[in-house]
């Protein structure tokens, strides 16, 4: 008799990242120790500007648009030159074992597969999780056009940094650097994490990113229902982006799903929200490879992969619609 999916069925995230502050100085500083990297402030911008919005009427084209209007704006200051954002990232072990399951069975099985298969796919997905950090991919929009990118990673605070140059690591190629030194030190150490019982590895990322005096950066932008203006993430005063933003960035790993052209963030159905796409719909969604995989059927080694990545993610994956 087939396995199904329990009705009650969660796991808890094993890549637990902070929020990222975002400090400005300058390029020719960098590794200065007594150097102070100063906060970035939010600033409102009074603009006025045109309206450009598809139908708007004859009346209304002449009129100043509302939304371009008392926004929130960041830059660095017109004396520096360079962006540092940084934050920690938690990587928790004991994969595998639910946090919530109603059928002993079913959470017996997950169990003995993840154990039987974690060795080999947790070295892939270190991999790529190592290469997103140094190529300095949770920088997002920060990350375009910049002169100079370059990430370091001390692991559970030792001293000496992992460094590493972000433009030498490609966002949509994971094979290129396979023989980085610099990068299977960091793999080693996420894969330390995730493959320990109860234990974790925590790595602190500094990027900085050479941008040029008075550049535009860009924090996280707050959900501002039922408001036109944009409102821009700050912490004690200081743009900032979002932990989940950062870690969308580090779990874009996916280019196993069907005719993939570039990575995607591991989500269940592949989805991606800024592109209005399920990339992954039918017959390659977690639920039925999770269920393939434990009923013994066969199931590719990059499709376990991809559950395995799911499992890392979390989250709650019951049976009940």
């Amino acid at each position: 008799m087939s396995m199904k999916l329990p009705t009650m069925l969660a796991f808890e995230r094993k890549l637990e990242t902070s929020d990222a502050l975002m400090m400005s100085g300058n390029w020719q500083c960098l590794g200065e120790k007594e150097y102070e990297w100063r906060p970035i402030k939010i600033t409102k911008r009074q603009n006025r500007s045109t309206q450009s919005a598809f139908g708007t009427s004859d009346t209304n084209k002449t009129k100043p648009n509302p939304v371009s209007s008392d926004s929130d704006d960041a830059n660095l200051p017109l004396d520096n030159d360079s962006l540092k954002v940084t934050f920690t990232l938690r990587i928790v072990g004991n994969l595998g074992e639910p946090f919530g399951c109603n059928d002993p069975d079913f959470e017996n099985k997950i169990k003995e597969k993840v154990s039987g298969y974690k060795e080999e796919g947790l070295k892939e997905l270190s991999h790529r999780y190592a290469h997103n950090i140094a190529s300095g991919r949770f920088l997002w929009r920060n990350r375009v056009c910049a002169e100079a990118i370059r990430i370091q990673v001390k692991v559970n605070d030792n001293n000496e940094p992992i460094i590493f140059n972000g433009y030498d690591f490609r966002l949509n190629d994971f094979y290129a650097q396979r023989n980085n030194t610099s990068l299977k030190l960091l793999a080693d150490a996420i894969f330390k994490g995730l493959d320990s019982t109860n234990d974790y590895v925590c790595l602190d990322v500094d990027a900085y990113v050479q941008l040029g005096k008075g550049q535009h950066i860009f924090p996280s932008q707050e959900m501002n229902m039922g408001e036109k203006k944009k409102v821009l993430f700050k912490l004690d005063d200081c743009a900032a982006l979002h932990s989940v933003k950062i870690g969308n960035a580090i779990r874009t790993i996916d280019d196993w799903y069907d005719n993939a052209e570039f990575p995607i963030a591991v989500e269940p159905f592949g989805s991606v929200t800024q592109r209005g796409q399920a990339y992954r719909k039918s017959k390659t969604d977690l639920y039925t490879l999770m269920l393939a995989w434990v009923n013994d059927k066969d199931v590719t080694q990059e499709q376990k992969n991809f559950v395995l990545a799911n499992l890392i993610r979390g989250g709650v994956f019951g049976g009940k619609e």
